[in-house]
């Protein structure tokens, strides 16, 4: 058995996914799959289209064997935190062979070499960081600059301007940016892992047009934001994934997104005084003002982000904190829990025959508590009860909004009744 890991959101699964899956496959030569996906909350600030389990079905039936929850304490936090959470949840599983990701330019050398400079931090290149984060640039910014800045003046790289100019292009682009966390937290972890990576291929991250076969999953979903016809992503989406989000949209589970959760962030944020929301993760000292400044006064979301949004802050790292307002997530608990190993749990979502497999070598390899019933869990210690009742909490904020066509299929506690998928082979 030759077990092979992925960090996904799944949002919903397409067929660049399923490329991404089978490619990834062929480059480990695994036998087994495990996909870590996030919940209900997303690394972007954002919440998903639908619900975690249908999602994750999704990627059963496309050829995923097992699909568990990534802890939402770090699929709504900053790329560093996923990644960490994720490549935790994976290495405790104490089973897997290779983890695997997309990335723009596919090319593994440079991509390790970043990561290597970013886990080590010379004292060089944190000055450099410094500087720049003393000029007002937002942190990305700030990371990148000083990155090639530290490689291009060491003295030990004699690298070409072409290959520089290789390195800042990777350093760049989103999924690039992800991927050197999940390298670089294997450093951190010290783990075992063997990392590899997939060019990309058509769509980019951030695309928003539907041509083709393959497409962004931002495209789908701005696609569905602005009409729920489904016609146009039959051909970018493997026939089960079509089928089930057909199937929700059908039931009335209609898809999700952020500015439908816009009074409850209203609500979340004039319950809190300035001293409260400084509590909350990813708030930075001094935009707390202006966000009880602007809530009494904006019209919609897209007014409170753009209000929020400024040079030092990305819509994306205004969305994040809205989120962790929303969630209530408290800095002091992702504090603790960000340098967290090994992973208190894994809590399974879907799974299919060669899964039970996986589970069951899990079992005999690793003291993980693997979940299959949530109200069977249990734990000895005080915060990693906590970090599952974070996962538990944002299933019944989302679900107000998630059940908003069925009202009267609403029952609350989502997460102790409803049990993870299986599918049969």
């Amino acid at each position: 058995m030759k077990i092979l890991g992925l960090v996904t959101e799944y949002n919903p699964f397409h067929n660049g996914h399923l490329y991404h899956l089978e490619e990834s496959k062929k480059i480990s030569g695994a036998t087994h799959t495990v996909a870590v996906m996030s919940g209900h909350f997303l690394q972007r600030g954002e919440p998903a289209l639908f619900d975690k389990w249908t999602r994750a079905e999704m990627a059963v039936r496309s050829g995923v064997d097992l699909v568990v929850e990534l802890p939402l304490v770090f699929s709504s936090q900053t790329a560093e935190i996923f990644a960490y959470g994720a490549v935790s949840v994976l290495d405790s599983m104490c089973c897997m062979d290779s983890l695997c990701f997309g990335s723009e330019s596919g090319n593994i050398e440079n991509l390790k070499l970043i990561s290597s400079i970013l886990a080590d931090e010379p004292f060089q290149f944190q000055c450099l960081l410094k500087e720049n984060l003393s000029s007002g640039m937002s942190f990305p910014s700030a990371r990148e600059n000083a990155l090639i800045d530290y490689i291009s003046q060491s003295p030990n790289m004699h690298l070409e301007k072409d290959e520089l100019e290789s390195i800042s292009k990777d350093i760049k682009n989103p999924n690039n940016i992800l991927g050197v966390e999940y390298i670089k937290s294997l450093i951190h972890i010290g783990s075992s892992i063997h990392p590899h990576t997939i060019k990309r291929i058509s769509a980019e991250y951030n695309s928003t047009q539907i041509i083709g076969e393959i497409c962004s999953a931002t495209a789908i979903r701005e696609h569905l934001k602005s009409s729920y016809s489904m016609d146009e992503l039959e051909n970018v989406m493997p026939e089960y994934s079509f089928r089930l989000l057909e199937r929700q949209i059908s039931k009335g589970f209609l898809p999700v997104f952020d500015h439908m959760f816009f009074e409850m962030i209203l609500c979340s944020i004039i319950s809190k005084d300035a001293a409260g929301l400084c509590l909350v993760n990813e708030v930075k000292e001094g935009i707390q003002n202006a966000v009880s400044k602007y809530v009494r006064s904006c019209k919609d979301f897209e007014d409170l982000t753009s209000s929020l949004k400024s040079k030092r802050y990305t819509m994306t790292s205004i969305k994040r904190m809205l989120s962790n307002i929303l969630l209530d997530i408290k800095r002091e608990d992702i504090d603790y829990f960000k340098n967290l190993h090994p992973s208190p749990y894994a809590r399974i979502l879907a799974f299919n025959e060669k899964g039970t497999q996986i589970l069951k070598k899990v079992k005999q390899n690793s003291g993980i508590q693997v979940i299959n019933k949530t109200a069977n869990a249990s734990f000895s210690a005080h915060m990693h009860q906590k970090m599952l009742d974070y996962d538990i909490k944002s299933t019944d904020i989302y679900n107000i909004v998630y059940y908003r066509g069925r009202r009267d299929f609403m029952d609350g506690s989502a997460d102790y009744k409803t049990s993870p998928v299986f599918v049969r082979g």
